[in-house]
């Protein structure tokens, strides 16, 4: 089936929902569907560009125009949005006769684009929620405005009840979708997860060359690789390094950007802490020899309710690196460590049980070797994306067939 999937994120972009976004695209591409993929160009490239169509492997790629996103403003952030929504809807004209409309959120807009298209079309509308949008706006304080605020939740409520399918990523997202009144059998949970074939492209075995350029060779080093942002909760990590700053061995590195980086760089600094490292965000294939290079990840959130049924894509990212994962998250996340041997849990935004949780872990090497060695077959047998569109194609075919139904019943019946 010919199918339209509108994700504001795309390579070269580096960033969890690009990697979702290609890896479900390009499976769903290999499983025999017409891939259209609306995007739009590299935030991180100015183009005076307003429209380019492109090949990517199988797929056929529509980059349309933005407002560039500076992510120092809210203003300019939102103009961001709003022009690929608008760019989005006139480049989805270019496709015909469309199956299928897949919308992915965040951000909300997206879902705008899709409604629109499918209804243009006469497609299906398939609305996937990646993020509570909305929820956590509120809860980081991006949404100060109350009238803005009660405007992005009618959207929201509105998107919801349009799609003819829901796809979430945990089963605590399809619970709130269901006390919010969406029905249970039109949500579907396919969570985020790893694409095998991409695990052989990595390269490793750069572990002494990372190591001895930042002169670490005999530290315990901890990674964090992501974005550093209001949600991170990384101040505690910052803490609990000033807490170890005369322990000489460990080591703390950052790989990323984000709004808080300068705030957390700013402390450490007035801090003197020689113990932690910030590094500029990496390519994924550069990253590959500092995830080589790394005794255990961290994965971090505020300690909220919302938080306790998110799944950072972090916590996969570590385990096909056979990373062992440290986990300040609980709820959802801290369950997939836990099961499948991943990792060690350590209360959100506390320094002190970090500490703790940390200096277990590096006191228990063979377990450290353990989770090493099976990690990665651990993932592959829950969270394999190539499994996963199988999956979604099937929510696909059984939302034409139905459709096919009805049209049939309606021609029966006159």
């Amino acid at each position: 089936m010919k199918i339209i999937y509108i994700t504001q994120h795309f390579p070269p972009e580096i960033g969890a929902a690009q990697g979702r976004a290609y890896d479900m695209s390009s499976n769903l591409s290999k499983l025999g569907h017409d891939l259209h993929v609306l995007t739009t160009f590299p935030n991180s490239q100015p183009t005076k560009k307003v429209f380019k169509k492109e090949k990517v492997n199988n797929l056929s790629v529509y980059r349309s125009f933005r407002i560039r996103d500076t992510k120092t403003s809210t203003v300019r952030r939102l103009a961001n949005y709003l022009s690929f929504m608008i760019s989005s809807c006139l480049s989805g004209l270019f496709v015909k006769k469309v199956d299928i409309v897949y919308a992915t959120s965040p951000q909300l807009f997206q879902g705008v684009t899709g409604y629109f298209l499918s209804r243009i079309h006469r497609a299906k509308f398939v609305f996937e929620i990646r993020d509570l949008w909305v929820d956590f706006a509120e809860l980081l304080g991006q949404f100060k405005n109350k009238k803005l605020l009660n405007l992005a939740r009618k959207l929201e409520n509105f998107l919801y009840n349009k799609a003819d399918h829901i796809i979430v990523v945990t089963h605590g997202y399809k619970k709130r979708l269901i006390d919010l009144g969406i029905k249970e059998d039109k949500i579907t949970v396919i969570p985020n997860g790893v694409n095998p074939s991409s695990l052989n492209q990595l390269v490793t075995n750069h572990t002494n060359s990372v190591k001895q350029q930042y002169a670490i060779e005999d530290k315990f080093l901890v990674l964090y690789a992501g974005n550093i942002g209001a949600a991170q909760g990384l101040d505690t990590i910052i803490s609990a390094a000033e807490q170890l700053k005369h322990d000489p061995s460990i080591v703390f590195m950052f790989i990323g950007g984000g709004v808080e980086k300068q705030t957390l760089m700013e402390r450490a600094r007035t801090l003197q802490l020689s113990n932690v490292i910030f590094i500029d965000s990496k390519k994924k294939e550069e990253l590959a020899s500092y995830y080589d290079a790394a005794d255990i990840g961290i994965v971090s959130l505020k300690k909220h309710p919302l938080f306790e049924i998110t799944i950072p894509s972090k916590v996969f990212d570590y385990m096909s690196m056979s990373i062992p994962v440290l986990i300040g998250v609980d709820g959802e996340a801290r369950e997939i460590v836990e099961k499948h041997h991943a990792g060690f849990y350590f209360e959100p935004e506390n320094p002190t049980d970090f500490i703790r949780s940390l200096k277990h872990a590096q006191n228990n090497p063979n377990v450290l070797k353990e989770i090493e060695l099976n990690v990665k077959q651990e993932l592959l047998q829950s969270f394999n994306r190539e499994t996963q569109a199988k999956e979604l194609s099937e929510a696909f075919t059984h939302l034409t067939n139905r459709n096919d139904k009805e049209l049939q019943k309606k021609t029966t019946s006159f």
